[in-house]
């Protein structure tokens, strides 16, 4: 008895259609972790005129640059570290719990874009953090035929004790948000009393702003229309559509992806420019770099602004929960954790705008970052949406529609 808790806005279908136009090594260390389940070989631009037709040598192996990216919780040993080890009985929830601190913003709100900005972020995560205790409640009631009991185990929803203040500054929302919490906690797993929570989720979905739009539809419409062109890659990594082409139609562990991969890792250090980096270390995560976590993490973590670090979070948590968490729909998925990023994220975008009142297309970008739904669990035995994470990544998010993998 699945409950859509899907809290995208009215403009939810517009969000989804800029970011639809958005790897890993062939050994153990990238293979996705199911838990708890019954410049070197890219033809330049100005090189095109002295190709030669020679694939060896345009792919010729060339060995990594020696380099530890600085990612701290973002990388993949703290990831590792909150998994369960071994047959060690594991409570679905515990890493989640661990970053409850780090998901709402608490700074500046002084200004009409900054309130606007706070109140539809804070009460959205709040939302995301409902639906993945509600999605653990669900999970653990479902009895696919390995429970003797039918009884009702009490959804969870671990809170800080200014939860919902930090979440709302409308006081219908909280009211609300308080009554839900306590369903979630109280009710029985019956089909009543779990719609009666999701028509109150709704209610709160549905609440209206206090505060104005920092985006309108019109705006929303003309990035939409503009996308690639606001979007271009081009100017920060001249070879990007030879690059995109290699890493779309080449499977993983084939050499021309491996030569690929390994020629990114290479520029990737060597370059200065921050929009350059977070290019090219997306697409060496596509590509399959072994610890494309850690450059994605130390991007989030950098403190730099770039319009491409959606796309970096994206990538970096698809292949957090990928990789590391797993795709079962018994795996851990912490959103929390996933969300402390996501504010990084966030905060580099709210400090651009501040400075570039005019820049609609950052404003789309960081309203695509706020209402971008926790990864959900899918019924029965079907895992969860990471189970085909890597393949989206590198054959269709982010590309334009004349490279993605669906229209080839």
């Amino acid at each position: 008895m699945k409950r859509n808790y899907t809290y995208y806005t009215i403009i939810g279908s517009c969000i989804l259609a800029l970011i639809a136009g958005c790897g890993k090594r062939n050994n153990n260390s990238t293979m996705p972790r199911i838990e708890r389940s019954p410049g070197w070989g890219i033809v330049k631009a100005e090189e095109k005129e002295a190709e030669v037709d020679d694939t060896e040598e345009a792919f010729a192996t060339i060995p990594d640059v020696p380099y530890a990216p600085k990612a701290t919780f973002t990388g993949r040993t703290n990831l590792e570290a909150l998994c369960p080890g071994g047959s060690e009985e594991y409570e679905l929830g515990k890493a989640n719990a661990q970053y409850l601190d780090g998901c709402y913003y608490t700074g500046d709100k002084s200004t009409p874009f900054l309130a606007s900005f706070a109140e539809r972020w804070n009460k959205s995560a709040f939302l995301r953090r409902f639906v993945n205790a509600e999605e653990l409640f669900e999970r653990e009631n479902t009895n696919i035929g390995d429970s003797l009991t039918s009884d009702t185990v009490r959804g969870k929803l671990p809170m800080l004790k200014n939860e919902f203040q930090l979440a709302f500054s409308n006081s219908t929302c909280m009211a609300k948000a308080k009554k839900l919490v306590k369903m979630l906690t109280t009710i029985d797993y019956v089909p009543a009393e779990c719609e009666k929570m999701a028509n109150l989720f709704g209610e709160i979905v549905n609440v209206p702003y206090d505060t104005p739009d920092y985006v309108t539809e019109a705006d929303i419409e003309a990035m939409q229309n503009d996308f690639w062109s606001l979007y271009d890659k081009s100017q920060y990594v001249q070879d990007i559509a030879e690059i995109q082409k290699i890493r779309v139609n080449e499977d993983y562990g084939t050499e021309a992806l491996e030569n690929l991969r390994s020629s990114l890792q290479r520029r990737y250090v060597e370059a200065t420019d921050f929009d350059e980096r977070c290019i090219l270390a997306c697409e060496m995560a596509c590509c399959g770099q072994e610890n494309g976590i850690d450059y994605l993490g130390e991007l989030i973590e950098a403190g730099q602004y770039s319009k491409y670090l959606l796309e970096v979070w994206v990538d970096w948590r698809l292949f957090a929960q990928h990789e590391v968490f797993g795709i079962s729909t018994y795996s851990e998925i912490p959103d929390n954790l996933y969300d402390n990023a996501r504010l990084l994220v966030a905060k580099e975008y709210v400090k651009h705008i501040n400075e570039h009142s005019d820049d609609k297309f950052a404003k789309v970008l960081l309203l695509n970052l706020t209402y971008a739904e926790t990864l959900h669990r899918v019924g029965g035995y079907y895992g969860n949406e990471a189970l085909g994470a890597s393949l989206f990544v590198k054959e269709r998010y982010f590309l334009p529609e004349e490279l993605s993998k669906a229209s080839n």
